[in-house]
């Protein structure tokens, strides 16, 4: 099966994708696709009124910091036509935080738990996705560059690619649900990125102190972009980032 999805860009000049999913059967809900999240995600109302019930809680990782989630399961999660059954959620409300961030509400997330199933592409200029099931045929249009990634490991399954900033290899995790690139002070200190004071910028369970910044040439297989505009995380692990400007990348 193969299905082509209609999103929208919410959040202004830094914008994430948003799809309308249903959990359970339910209504419609607004959800961020998020490729570095490692579950589907919903706000804990919403989880309660679709019969998203939890089954554990535990300390999970954000951008910013620890959170405390509950962990359930929806019988089925779908996203157009393409339906996926008993499918691991986090219920959380850190996405009223990101909500307010944005300006938009936002119902919950769809991450690697529900994504890890079909083949995803992305179309930033038609505002669109196409999940598949894998017995599908992969579609015949060429790719500009194509190259293998690797999952970082089974418990935070970020998508990690080569990249060369400036001639310098890194490998970088290919996140939608961050709207700007970021990379860690290390590699922002190799090229010179000019940069601009420490501002806040959101993230899951905090906010994370980061400037502004401007790399010359970032490049991806066969494919390069110059002044790529990113942020430099000052403090905490190295992160991700992604927007329709630039593309999909962080530090690992």
């Amino acid at each position: 099966m193969r299905a082509r999805v209609p999103f929208r860009l919410v959040g202004g000049a830094q914008p994430l994708i948003v799809l309308p999913t249903r959990f359970n059967g339910g209504e419609p809900i607004d959800c961020v696709l998020d490729t570095g999240a490692s579950h589907a995600m919903l706000l804990p109302a919403l989880a309660d009124r679709l019969g998203v019930a939890a089954d554990e809680v535990k300390e999970a990782r954000g951008a910013g910091g620890a959170v405390r989630v509950a962990i359930g399961r929806a019988r089925t999660l779908a996203v157009g036509a393409i339906e996926a059954r008993d499918v691991p959620v986090l219920i959380s409300d850190e996405l009223r935080r990101i909500s307010t961030a944005l300006g938009a509400p936002l119902g919950g997330g769809i991450g690697y738990s529900f994504l890890s199933r079909y083949r995803l592409t992305v179309d930033y200029a038609e505002l669109a996705i196409t999940l598949a099931t894998p017995e599908e045929t992969i579609d015949p249009a060429p790719a500009r560059t194509e190259l293998a990634f690797t999952l970082a490991h089974p418990t935070k399954p970020l998508i990690l690619v080569p990249v060369m900033v400036e001639g310098t290899p890194f490998r970088f995790a290919i996140d939608t649900g961050a709207s700007t690139t970021v990379v860690s002070p290390s590699v922002a200190q190799g090229p010179a990125l000019e940069g601009a004071a420490a501002s806040g910028m959101t993230g899951g369970g905090g906010t994370v102190a980061a400037a502004p910044g401007m790399i010359p040439t970032l490049a991806i297989g066969g494919w390069w972009r110059r002044s790529s505009m990113t942020s430099a995380r000052r403090q905490g692990r190295r992160s991700t980032g992604s927007s329709a400007a630039t593309f999909c990348a962080a530090s690992v």
